[in-house]
């Protein structure tokens, strides 16, 4: 007996690519019975019109319609959303959703979730559990508490491995923590992996346990076979299906997102240019609108957050989704003066300049330049100012930037310094709020 499972992971409402699979993984069902569909996370991403005029529950249909069995959570589901809306996210799922490692501050898990899921195929148990990324500032500062995934699913294998035939790892945890859980689990039989958007073409055999992985964005479809003797695991191999080689089907939605974001913010005039290698408008109105949100002393964004520029006298909810279409939050870091001087210095090597950025939270394409707001500086004398005043090496500033540089490829002094993460705001949150004030230049 085989039993043939199709995973997807990081599909970042690709929706496209996620038609095309949806109806591939329809069709094999409708002609064979042995077949498990699992997801891996990061389906949800508000950076398309459709996820973000529902909240992601587009994204819970388009899964329902798929007819996958069990799911688990993503990054993107846990921090993008609110803790209402991520509560009501599955309420209307067909499927299982599985996550062991994260709890409310009353030490329950979210609503519609099971730190582990049991499924019988053919009379075989399939035990299922599910675990996140541990992004701790981010689940704290929504309300949430996010465990260490290791102890999680050692202690959820301990509870359900006596009742099942086979266990499995949903895996949103990175391609390095999947080769040491299997390292030190080899009583798990199966670990799909996803979070790094890696890919394994013929899955990886870590310590007899089988790793496979599918990538990013539904460029490949996972299927892992498995044959039982009785139910007894014998064989298990793993393959990637290339979904450019299966066919196009044409989808409606980000028209269907523009619809549900037809609402306009202003009727006023406005204009909003994009500028990629220098400031603009645009990107001085965000910088000063982070700063006086986060109450902070100066502001620090780079040029390419303005995907879009825009130009009219009926701007929308969709317009201005387009213009930010990143789920990326303020944060507030308290740096010293020396500090600041080193990150200020840092900025104007402007080293990403004219690179092509993925993840982070960014979902524009060239990252520009960057641009400082009530900083200034006299490089010949070496002299730095926040507004009108020279900043002491000695003194501590707050900077409003955000969450996307403190994982520590921009900016290393990020990662250690204090720092408070604004949530569940959004840029384009900021800037909707001045816009529908006024509080901007016609």
């Amino acid at each position: 007996m085989d039993i043939k499972i199709f995973h997807t992971n990081d599909i970042h409402s690709y929706l496209s690519n996620y038609k095309k699979i949806t109806r591939y993984i329809l069709d094999i069902k409708s002609e064979a019975n042995n077949i498990l569909y699992l997801d891996l996370g990061d389906h949800v991403d508000r950076s398309h019109p459709y996820t973000e005029a529902t909240l992601g529950l587009a994204n819970i249909a388009l899964l329902n319609e798929a007819q996958v069995d069990v799911v688990t959570i993503g990054n993107n589901e846990g921090i993008t959303l609110n803790f209402e809306d991520f509560n009501r996210l599955y309420q209307e799922a067909n499927f299982k959703v599985t996550c062991c490692n994260l709890y409310d501050e009353q030490g329950q898990l979210p609503h519609h979730i099971d730190k582990s899921v049991i499924i019988e195929k053919h009379g075989i148990k399939f035990g299922i559990i599910g675990a996140t990324a541990e992004f701790t500032p981010f689940y704290k500062a929504l309300g949430w508490d996010v465990t260490d995934p290791m102890s999680a699913i050692a202690t959820e294998i301990q509870s359900i491995r006596p009742s099942v035939d086979v266990v499995i790892v949903l895996s949103h945890l990175g391609k390095f923590f999947d080769r040491t859980l299997a390292e030190s689990h080899p009583e798990i039989d199966l670990i799909l992996g996803a979070h790094t958007h890696h890919y394994f073409e013929h899955g990886e055999m870590v310590n007899g346990v089988l790793i496979g992985a599918a990538g990013r964005y539904g460029e490949y479809l996972g299927e892992v076979t498995l044959s039982f003797d009785g139910h007894t695991l014998k064989r298990k191999s793993a393959r990637l299906i290339n979904t450019d080689d299966i066919r196009n089907t044409e989808d409606d939605y980000y028209a269907k997102g523009k619809v549900l974001l037809a609402h306009k913010i202003t009727d006023r005039y406005t204009e909003f240019p994009r500028r990629l290698y220098s400031a603009s408008y645009t990107t001085y109105l965000l910088a000063q609108k982070l700063m006086d949100f986060t109450n902070s002393d100066g502001a620090l964004i780079n040029s390419g957050l303005i995907v879009n520029g825009y130009t009219g006298h009926a701007l929308t909810q969709y317009d201005l989704h387009k213009m930010l279409p990143h789920p990326i939050n303020p944060v507030r870091i308290t740096l010293t003066g020396r500090e600041l001087k080193e990150v200020i210095n840092m900025s104007q090597q402007h080293a990403y300049r004219d690179e092509i950025v993925k993840g982070f939270g960014f979902r524009g394409d060239i990252f520009g330049m960057y641009v400082l707001h009530n900083i200034g500086y006299i490089q010949s004398q070496q002299r730095y100012f926040i507004g009108t005043e020279e900043i002491d090496n000695h003194k501590t500033y707050q900077l409003a930037t955000l969450d996307m540089y403190t994982f520590g490829r921009f900016f290393p002094q990020f990662v250690q310094n204090e720092k408070e993460y604004f949530m569940p705001e959004f840029l384009r949150d900021i800037m909707k709020t001045a816009i529908e004030n006024n509080e901007y230049n016609s």
